[in-house]
């Protein structure tokens, strides 16, 4: 993982503020808020002292994924002036998995395929992928109005798969006393899955600073792949603007619990 600029930059700053309220959309309707009450909310709080409306004169505004944000501010399209078709094979697992798993976002959705080896999705536009879905009864609006229409029981927040949600936490370890030395007190930075439980990563460091976060989460990405959220609690490990970035970067929706709900994790 490479060095964000300095924290200081503004453009930067904007981007990242932008990231953070097309997020606060993306995780109200995830959590079954409807589009507009979800842009509402948005645009009523100030985003590092900006507000930001549905669109603007450039049509550009809340009603966007917060990855599209992030890459049309740090990266242009290597596919621009390229079609993608989208294969029958990867529609029909893309409708089954999305049968399976009504509550998932699109992401989560193409991320899951390819965990499982399905090809044929690379390059396809989201667009696209939500109106094949629309096509067939599938996007979350009729899934919704099917659940409310049938009575069945509602989850605001559940992660059925792999790879959805790491839960982050930093706790003191054992103190070392090497001989000849000062006792050096060490620090478990871990990264565990919600859906499986597995720990994805687990290390000691002589420090409870970012680096040593920095550090777990690559090897955790190395070996697991990129996890489609990130929960962890207010450490100062974990709210910095560096953090914010690299995850940003590699797509990764980073959550904080309520400072006032400490067992807000304790899932």
């Amino acid at each position: 993982m490479k060095n964000p600029p300095s924290d200081e930059n503004p453009h930067e700053t904007r981007a990242l503020a932008r990231f953070a309220a097309v997020q606060a959309v993306e995780q109200a309707r995830q959590a079954g808020l409807p589009l507009v009450q979800a842009i509402q909310q948005a645009a009523q709080q100030a985003w590092d002292g900006r507000f930001y409306a549905a669109a603007n004169d450039r049509g550009v505004g809340l009603q966007v994924s917060a990855q599209q944000v992030w890459r049309a501010a740090n990266h242009p399209r290597s596919d621009r002036g390229k079609g993608r078709t989208l294969e029958p094979e990867a529609l029909d697992a893309l409708l089954k998995l999305r049968t399976e798993y009504p509550t998932l976002t699109l992401k989560a959705l193409t991320d899951e395929l390819a965990r499982r080896g399905v090809t044929g999705l690379e390059g396809v536009s989201a667009s696209t992928l939500r109106r094949r879905l629309l096509a067939a009864g599938l996007d979350r609006r009729s899934l919704r109005a099917g659940s409310a229409l049938s009575g069945g029981p509602t989850k605001a927040f559940e992660v059925p798969l792999p790879n959805l949600l790491w839960m982050a936490d930093c706790m003191y370890g054992p103190t070392i006393k090497p001989e000849g030395g000062p006792a050096q007190r060490t620090f478990l930075f871990a990264l565990i899955d919600d859906c499986s439980r597995l720990i994805v990563h687990g290390q000691f460091y002589p420090h409870e600073r970012l680096e040593g976060f920095l550090d777990t989460l690559r090897q955790a990405v190395s070996n697991r792949g990129i996890p489609d959220k990130i929960y962890t609690d207010n450490g100062a490990a974990f709210v910095s603007q560096h953090l914010a970035i690299v995850c940003a970067n590699l797509g990764i929706r980073l959550l904080h619990c309520n400072p006032t709900t400490p067992g807000a994790r304790a899932r």
